[in-house]
């Protein structure tokens, strides 16, 4: 028994790469039978295929197992899917007639390149289910590009590669439940996943390649950008990723920005773990956020710094690798700076300077305007000049740490200053420096106790 189809040929399409093709994508569109399938080819296309779904139907569009190419010749997107899903994911909400003409639509097996300026690739807008699979986006402007509001999106198996703006856009959009996973998304100037203001909950970064995304010519980059600074974003992991870039102005490889100091509540409630987070100006770049979970990383040349944290509450660090292997080549400072952060928690670190630092830092973890901070159980290894600084800062615990001096500019493993109060240094392995053990200031509101001197 056989099965219908809509090949785009059946259209009029000619798949040279050469003649216009677009027609024939919206006749195949618009006039099959939702089952759009372009064989092997190159389709030029000179402005979108917009395909309303609650006019058409359900759709599939298919490039044949990855042997059709889709070049996009126009301003905007090759594929702009537009539905009309006003409210949440809960059953209650749905229409009717979502169910029955605009769920799940798919794009797979795919290559969509842009040959204009102001090309994207795929545009999703009031979508239900989504699901884009196998499907390779290069040299345009967008990759895929979220607006507006959807739900329920699966992004897996891509290749978003080479884009001159972002890889994967989630633009003011109102949007819960999206995964993105199994996918390379490298080498796009504008970041490789960037979530722009909006509502969006749920969000899954899982076991992807995110590399190289970063601009030499722009002020800032980020593979990984969360920017909540008109916006929420809130209740997602960052999982099993490789996340690497190279150094470039104000670049990140993770960066949360929330609205700022007296507003940490904008972007947070997100678990960073088991990720390879590497080469960057910064890290891991957290900014007025709020219930940040970072377990499990191998975190390795942070040209600056290792983490940077501003007006941060609730961050939890716990058993992450700070280091570079020495075979590698370069300079990485790898500092920790944690500016007006409350409730902080890092316990079971290992951070080891193996490399010439590329920038001077005042030590190896500062902490200026702290409060509630614990450090436990963490190795501060091969310390350039000192290992903690504490300016500022209220309720501060120190326990069962190691702080070893790297050679002969190391000062001192513990420095607080006289505006520090209410600290606890307790049971920690500790290396004199050439200012002593510890710089504590004239103080009575310092308890130290059970520390053993490393020689």
């Amino acid at each position: 028994m056989g099965f219908a189809m809509s090949s785009i040929r059946d259209f009029g399409a000619k798949g040279d790469g050469k003649a216009d093709d677009t027609e024939a994508l919206v006749h195949a569109v618009e006039q099959g039978d939702g089952e759009v399938v372009l064989p092997r080819g190159d389709y030029r296309i000179t402005r979108p295929v917009v395909v309303p779904l609650e006019k058409f139907g359900r759709l599939s569009i298919s490039g044949s197992g990855g042997t059709a190419k889709l070049i996009m010749a126009g301003v905007g997107p090759a594929l702009h899917l537009v539905g009309t899903h006003k409210k949440t994911a809960a059953p209650q909400d749905f229409a009717e007639g979502v169910w029955q003409k605009e769920r799940l639509p798919t794009v797979t097996d795919l290559e969509i390149v842009g040959d204009h300026e102001n090309a994207d690739g795929i545009r999703l807008d009031g979508v239900m289910q989504p699901t884009l699979r196998g499907v390779l986006i290069r040299k345009c402007r967008h990759g895929i590009h979220l607006v507006n509001r959807n739900r329920n999106v699966l992004i897996a198996d891509c290749h978003i590669y080479h884009n001159r703006g972002v890889g994967i856009f989630l633009d003011h959009v109102n949007l819960h439940q999206t995964n993105i996973h199994g996918s390379h998304i490298s080498y796009n100037l504008q970041g490789g996943i960037v979530v722009r203001n909006g509502e969006v909950r749920n969000l899954h970064i899982c076991s992807n390649d995110i590399e190289y995304n970063y601009d030499l010519k722009a002020n800032d980059s980020a593979d990984i950008w969360l920017d909540a600074r008109k916006g929420t974003i809130r209740e997602g992991t960052i999982v099993g990723n490789t996340i690497q870039a190279k150094i470039s102005p104000g670049g990140a490889n993770v960066r949360l920005t929330g609205v700022g100091k007296e507003n940490p509540n904008a972007v947070g409630m997100f678990s960073i773990s088991g990720n390879l987070i590497g080469s960057q100006e910064t890290n891991l770049h957290l900014d007025a956020c709020r219930g940040i979970t970072i377990s499990g990383n191998a975190v390795y040349h942070g040209e600056k710094f290792a983490v940077r944290a501003k007006d941060c509450e609730h961050l939890v660090f716990s058993g992450n690798s700070h280091d570079h292997n020495p075979d590698y080549k370069g300079k990485s400072t790898d500092a920790f700076l944690f500016e007006n952060c409350r409730r902080l928690q890092l316990t079971g670190l290992i951070v080891q300077h193996t490399h010439a630092e590329g920038e001077p830092a005042e030590s190896t973890m500062t902490f200026a305007g702290c409060s509630f901070t614990s450090l436990a159980a963490c190795q501060l290894l091969d310390v350039r000049r000192k290992g903690l600084r504490f300016r500022d800062c209220s309720v501060v615990r120190v326990a069962e740490c190691t702080i070893r001096g790297g050679g002969d500019n190391f000062d001192e493993p513990i420095g607080v200053n006289e505006g520090t109060r209410d600290v606890m240094i307790v049971n920690n392995f500790l290396s004199v420096g050439k200012s002593g053990r510890l710089s504590l200031g004239r103080r009575n509101d310092v308890r130290i106790d059970g520390n053993m001197l490393l020689l």
